[in-house]
């Protein structure tokens, strides 16, 4: 058979038959000898190269996941300190072969650390350690004592044997991680596999695959579609002071929580990252519930607002304490330059600068050295060949998990873009609202007299051509103004909000007379100006002729 119809992990027949079995999980040794016999009989073969020497990518994923036990964890501080004593001068040398994602942020910090050194010795048996072999060696025979004693007594090992082996015992442990476990020590004890032993490193890279291609966690964009609605929702509906005093006292009791289990009463608010003041982190709170429970239009108390957001201050810390933590750890382990950040902000330490004396060396008598006997090197070396290919399948791995962070690293920039694009725009209409105000608290402290040069006429018929809309204003005064300016709008905010707020698309600019409106309504009126950049201004006062100085005024200003 050519070598085009072989058993590759995308190639149909045998895509399809994997498939159904990852969905199946088997459960015992005569299902996953079934279905070795399957693809046998289907003619589905292994590459040369997958014979000879199998990828073991899947194998050695499962293997870090799986290998600590709840024993093992408890004296894994012992040989953390161990292997760094031995290897950290060294482990800059070896291969950065990722075979988990520090950053999926399902694994509690201790195991996260764990699997990590346990990732960084397999990086080293990869480049050629003979401790961390000796390590890892020494750990299987000392807490898999019993598997240790089934498996040492093979030269040589058969897929119906590793498949016996692996069996669960009671059906607890997770089939694939037995598998993995054996085939990974088997290896490292020199033992030789047979040529079916290819087809379970084939499945085992299949799961692996499945588990890479998961999506991560991500919930951002999902909320970030109703952020900018939920912002408005808040300023419409809520009196930010309230919220800040029902915040206060929940911020007591956070505090008096964390002293009781020992922390400092700032320790959240010194953790969480994510933080950016109160109307961000409820109106994030807002867009989480919206997201969560769809469909419900709940109106939320404000109570209830602030305790959801004390709870997503919470979390904030412990997931930003996690980031910190992956960091750190790279950074440490994999040198400073890791994530770039040293490269923008270079550091002032650096190892080389530091001086001391070198330890005296003892002085021996040199030995004659005898001439080496000429040994001629065969042209083709399988061993070294085989090698060589495990190093370049290693090599892109290592390329595809990079590549699939800076995707990540991309989406994440293009994100924060877009908010800082928000941000200025909020900021360009808070800048607005704030000259407004200015010019409205320069009205009311400023006399009746007028102060402008131009007669009142003049100024009367310059502002009339204009189209303004009046928003609130006692009835009278209404019927007064609508007289001299008949070509202006004027709205009851009393009226309709849908319609009202719709006539302020094409306006010139929008005036509020602050005497009779709503705090809901201006909040409504004030979304729409922002959406549409209208300009805005405020006035006060039955005084018609007062009101048209104050309007003329605003407009040469402009002007």
């Amino acid at each position: 058979m050519s070598n085009l119809s072989v058993f590759p992990l995308n190639v149909n027949a045998a895509t399809k038959e994997i498939n159904s079995m990852l969905h199946e999980m088997m459960g015992s040794t005569g299902e996953m000898v079934n279905m070795l016999m399957k693809l046998k009989a289907k003619g589905m073969m292994i590459p040369d190269d997958e014979r000879l020497s199998p990828d073991p990518y899947g194998c050695d994923k499962l293997f870090i996941d799986f290998f600590i036990t709840d024993k093992m964890r408890d004296d894994f501080p012992l040989v953390v300190r161990d292997f760094l004593h031995k290897e950290f001068s060294k482990i800059d040398e070896y291969e950065d072969m990722a075979y988990f994602d520090m950053d999926a942020g399902d694994d509690a910090p201790e195991t996260l650390f764990n699997r990590f050194v346990l990732n960084l010795m397999v990086d080293a048996v990869k480049g050629g350690s003979e401790y961390s072999k000796a390590l890892i060696l020494q750990l299987y025979k000392t807490y898999y004592k019993k598997e240790y004693q089934s498996l040492k007594r093979f030269s040589s090992i058969s897929a119906d044997e590793i498949l016996s082996l692996s069996e669960p015992e009671g059906g607890t442990t997770f089939y694939l991680a037995n598998i993995a476990r054996i085939l990974f020590i088997a290896k490292l004890s020199g033992i030789s596999f047979r040529d079916d032993c290819s087809y379970i490193y084939a499945f085992l890279n299949e799961y692996a695959d499945r588990i890479d291609s998961c999506p991560r966690y991500t919930y951002a964009d999902e909320v970030m579609d109703v952020y900018d609605d939920c912002v408005k929702e808040i300023e419409s509906r809520f009196d930010i002071d309230k919220l800040y005093k029902i915040e206060g006292r929940l911020s007591k009791y956070l505090g008096n929580v964390l002293k009781w289990l020992g922390f400092g009463p700032e320790y959240v608010e010194l953790c969480d990252i994510s933080y950016n003041g109160i109307v961000d982190h409820l109106a994030t709170t807002l867009a989480i519930l919206k997201k969560t429970y769809p469909g419900k239009n709940k109106e939320y108390s404000a109570e209830e607002l602030v305790l959801y957001s004390m709870i997503l201050h919470s979390v904030g810390a412990a997931t930003s304490n996690h980031e910190w933590m992956t960091d750190e750890l790279r950074k440490v382990f994999y040198g400073p330059d890791v994530d770039g950040f040293y490269e923008d902000f270079p550091p002032l330490f650096h190892s080389e600068d530091v001086q001391h004396k070198a330890a005296a060396k003892k002085t021996e008598t040199p030995k004659m050295a005898q001439p080496a006997a000429k040994i001629e090197e065969p042209v083709y070396n399988e061993k070294k060949l085989l090698e060589e290919l495990e190093v370049m399948r290693r090599k892109v791995h290592k390329l595809e998990a990079d590549n699939c962070n800076l995707r990540i690293d991309l989406s994440e920039k293009r994100k924060v873009d877009e908010e800082n694009r928000s941000i200025k725009a909020q900021m360009e209409s808070s800048n607005r609202e704030l000259a407004a105000l200015r010019s409205y608290v320069y009205g009311l402290t400023e006399s009746d007299e007028p102060v402008q040069s131009e007669p009142v006429e003049k100024m009367k018929k310059e502002i009339s051509a204009l189209r303004i809309i009046i928003i609130g204003g006692h009835t009278n005064w209404v019927s007064k103004l609508k007289k001299e300016f008949p070509n202006w709008d004027f709205v009851n905010p009393e009226a309709s909000g849908t319609t009202a707020v719709s006539i302020i698309n094409n306006a010139d600019r929008v005036y509020f007379f602050t005497d009779t409106i709503s705090h809901s309504k201006y909040y409504q009126f004030m979304n729409a100006i922002r959406e549409n950049k209208v300009e805005f201004g405020y006035i006060h006062g039955v005084n018609i002729e007062k009101n048209i100085r104050d309007i003329y005024r605003d407009i040469s200003e402009e002007a």
